[in-house]
């Protein structure tokens, strides 16, 4: 107890003792800053109690005054400081003449913006108690911005008006201190007097504009944006790649309904998000269609790009009697890596003509996955590719953009692409994937090395076989690995009605829903299909086996059901 009690008088000596020295300082600022031109003001920000590096500088002279962000320089770095993405330079300034705050950036393709906006001085606050910080006499003001309780300390003691948060308001005086909801802070931890009186406006402010334009220009200003296609037809009419390829030139192939074109991308991507981008509609097909974007892996002796060029070429496991080519990689041959599982909806734009009461249609259906998990191979120059399967002479249109955000976290993966059983070449005579019927999918694969907390990136649809088939069936997916049953699962989406306005030519029943309505086996007309991240755990170097099971329903009346997979080892 003795001790206890020790400790806590010692604590109280230690604060009384920086709140003596606080208050000497407090003096010295006020003579300090006496006669000054103006004053340099650095603030320090955290959360719940912890400090960030970064430091905040205001600058004020007269009725002008300027806020610039100081970065620590970055000691022990284990990376040249020139790899950093490059990062807009924003700087803000308010004017207390005219009660204009400006934002100004520097962009990094060279561009100056900015954005002005008005205030009225105190406006929205309300003052609930006074306090002393830094030994000042302040105003504790409390304001109120998106449901987010600001609370500033303000002070008259010092003859200069200024704040590092313009955005929650401009009070009257020199704000020391904000809070935000009570665990974000910014304060005041130095006031520094000019001897001389500074010009702080820029003689220019570049492009003017509205500020939420400045603020989307400054959020993408560090977005690496690669087009793919635009406005791409995919339809039926028999296309084949031609004898010699180029880079940069979008082939129609497969039947037509298979789009490719080598593209560069960005060198460096392991301090990136990357967001595959799908915009589609139909240019007269009405129906729903899968559709499917990859990347065409080259680093083997066999592609995709050779079954394009001549199914029969490349490996083939049999089942039934039937040989099924290219499905799974193998030690000369690498299957396409799926980046995203869409569904086109039922002929949107090309019908919306069709009136339905109380439905507007879109004009045109956005896909958006993140496919950072697959980033290792988006990078240098990769054959990207797209496919809607259709047998229409005018099929669909298809944009594809790739984006790549800054970002400094998350874990990056390897990728091995195992299987795909997406009917990529349909069109051009390659066989259903009815395999799954009397059979199951394997793939054998080769780890160099043993590896930790491996992952399979697993896509899987179920299609066909008319109201008792697998697209309106509840299946279970098996999924083994050496042999020993890793996961069970029910693929199954339920939330399909949501989406009924992407599907202006769907039919309407009789029992008041729409086809688009009804549950399917983990897709929906108009939407994306989530990849499944399936925990494999630790992997020894060596030979492994994957195999998928599915209880495949039994055809129906001329239909087929069948089994669209894919999937890529992340280690």
């Amino acid at each position: 107890m003795k001790q206890i009690i020790a400790g806590c008088l010692s604590a109280l000596l230690i604060a009384a003792a920086g709140l003596q020295a606080q208050a000497a300082k407090t003096v010295n600022y006020v003579k300090a800053v006496k006669g000054a031109k103006g004053i340099e003001v650095t603030y320090q920000s955290g959360y719940k109690g912890h400090v960030t590096p970064a430091k905040t500088i205001v600058t004020i002279c007269g009725d002008e005054m300027a806020i610039t962000t100081q970065m620590p320089h970055r000691e022990h770095a284990d990376k040249p400081r020139e790899e950093a993405p490059k990062r807009p330079v924003v700087s803000s300034y308010v004017d207390y003449a005219t009660d204009k705050s400006y934002r100004m950036a520097l962009l990094p393709d060279g561009d100056t913006i900015s954005a002005v906006t008005t205030f009225e001085i105190g406006k929205d606050m309300t003052e609930v108690r006074q306090e002393k910080y830094l030994g000042l006499d302040c105003k504790v003001l409390r304001t109120s911005i998106n449901s987010n309780t600001i609370e500033i300390w303000c002070t008259n003691a010092i003859p200069f008006r200024g704040t590092p948060q313009p955005n929650v308001g401009v009070p009257d005086g020199l704000v020391l201190r904000v809070v935000r909801n009570g665990d974000s802070f910014q304060e005041a931890i130095d006031i520094r007097p000019l001897k001389t009186a500074e010009q702080l406006f820029p003689a220019s402010w570049g492009k003017e504009m509205d500020a939420s334009d400045f603020q989307y220009a400054i959020n993408q200003s560090g977005v690496i944006t690669v087009p793919v296609f635009d406005q791409q037809r995919i339809n039926f009419d028999g296309a084949k790649l031609p004898a010699t390829l180029a880079d940069g030139e979008i082939y129609n192939c497969g039947g037509g309904t298979v789009i490719l074109r080598k593209v560069k991308l960005p060198a460096k991507v392991d301090d990136r998000q990357v967001f595959a981008e799908v915009v589609q509609y139909s240019d007269g097909d009405a129906y729903d269609r899968t559709g499917s974007v990859f990347m065409i892996p080259t680093d083997k002796k066999q592609s995709f790009v050779d079954a394009i060029r001549d199914l029969n070429s490349v490996p083939a496991f049999t089942a039934d009697g039937t040989d099924y080519h290219g499905l799974v990689s193998t030690a000369d041959y690498q299957v396409p890596m799926e980046l995203m599982r869409f569904f086109t909806g039922f002929g949107v734009r090309a019908y919306n003509k069709n009136k339905v009461p109380g439905q507007e249609w879109v004009d045109s259906v956005l896909y958006k996955s993140d496919v950072t998990a697959l980033a290792d191979r988006l990078k240098d120059e990769a054959w990207i590719g797209a496919y809607i399967g259709n047998w229409d002479s005018k099929g669909h249109r298809v944009s594809l953009k790739l984006k790549y955000y800054p970002d400094s976290e998350g874990k990056r993966y390897r990728t091995m692409p195992l299987f795909n059983s997406v009917n990529y070449l349909e069109q051009a005579g390659q066989p259903y994937p009815l395999y799954m019927l009397n059979d199951s999918l394997t793939v054998t694969f080769d780890l160099p090395e043993a590896v930790d907390d491996a992952m399979l990136l697993y896509t899987t649809t179920g299609h066909g076989g008319w109201g008792n088939g697998d697209e309106f069936n509840q299946k279970v997916n098996t999924i083994l690995l050496d042999g020993k049953n890793v996961i069970s699962f029910i693929p199954w989406r339920d939330d399909c009605g949501t989406y009924r306005n992407n599907n202006p030519c769907s039919g309407n029943f009789s029992n008041g829903l729409s086809s688009s309505d009804l549950s399917r086996s983990n897709w929906c007309p108009g939407t994306v299909t989530n990849p499944e991240y399936i925990y494999l755990g630790k992997l020894a170097a060596g030979k492994h086996t994957i195999t998928v099971k599915i209880p495949q329903g039994q055809p129906e009346g001329g239909s087929n059901s069948y089994w669209c997979i894919s999937g890529t080892l992340l280690y």
